[in-house]
């Protein structure tokens, strides 16, 4: 009987990032290895299981029809991986950890915030609120052990937790969408990817806009359109049964560009706190790596 070969967790989790990034360049940073490191990894990993899982398009390389299968079986892998590793060391976690949310982020997140002070009594976890851009910046002066961010044009790096579509939102019997310009409710500019992404499709459209009201806090640009004086742009999840999530074709709206939701880590060692905090939001917020 043939032997079956055991497939290596640090290629599959190279071959996850590859895939996530689009190249070996790409990958190899994130998972702090060389490049050659990755592309071997990633041939022995091919080899163990007798087919290609990757081709390179004219942009990226993507995963063939094996590599995505080989993908999602990959993750469960992992995931079982980082869940046994928690389980077993539950009672000996300690210490302190540093989490960065953007301030919309922290109204979906305390469940799983919840279940990791559950899980681990003796860590104190501390969170704070700010905009993509000075978390990253927090991140990286070390101020902070690690962020979920919002992809923008200046942020690289971090793992993909996520790719949520944006979307036009309305209060329900609203027809603050029929006029024109367009009255937003917005975040201050230069500081959300959201505003950003909403102004250039309008711009591109030709359709005119202002802006009717800003803040930094999601909770007063949701009181303004509830008000029936502007729409705004959220991803789905922000959205509660309040408010009304416009169809772009109907609305006479254009359609809005998805939008990558990123766990940003420094590039030091984290410690067995954090690592496990990382774990548990990949897990229920996203993708799954391995530490």
């Amino acid at each position: 009987m043939a032997r079956t070969p055991v497939l290596d967790l640090k290629a599959l989790q190279s071959f996850i990032a590859i895939v996530e990034t689009g190249s070996f360049t790409a990958a190899a940073s994130q998972m702090r290895y060389s490049q050659s490191a990755i592309s071997m990894q990633v041939q022995r990993l091919e080899t163990a299981l007798g087919v290609a899982l990757l081709v390179r398009t004219s942009r990226r390389l993507a995963p063939t029809r094996a590599g995505r299968e080989t993908l999602g079986y990959a993750r469960e892998m992992l995931r079982l991986n980082n869940a046994l590793r928690d389980r077993l060391s539950d009672s000996e976690i300690a210490g302190r950890v540093r989490l960065g949310l953007p301030a919309d982020f922290a109204l979906y997140l305390p469940e799983t915030l919840g279940l990791f002070a559950e899980r681990h009594p003796q860590v104190e976890l501390e969170v704070r609120s700010e905009f993509s851009v000075t978390l990253v910046e927090q991140v990286n002066a070390g101020d902070i052990d690690m962020a979920i961010v919002t992809r923008e044009s200046d942020i690289t790096g971090g793992y993909q937790l996520r790719r949520e579509s944006l979307v036009w939102v309305t209060a329900p019997g609203s027809g603050a969408h029929l006029r024109r310009p367009l009255p937003m409710a917005m975040w201050p500019e230069g500081i959300c990817a959201f505003r950003t992404a909403a102004t250039d499709a309008l711009e591109a459209a030709g359709q005119p806009w202002r802006s009717a009201f800003e803040s930094q806090a999601f909770g007063a640009l949701r009181a303004t359109v509830l008000a029936g004086l502007a729409v705004t742009v959220a991803i789905p999840s922000m959205v509660d049964d309040d408010l009304q999530i416009l169809d772009p074709d109907t609305a006479g709206l254009p359609r809005l560009p998805a939008i990558d939701i990123r766990l940003y880590r420094g590039r030091g060692r984290a410690t067995q706190a954090a690592a496990s905090l990382a774990d548990l939001i990949i897990e229920r917020v996203g993708r799954v790596v391995m530490r």
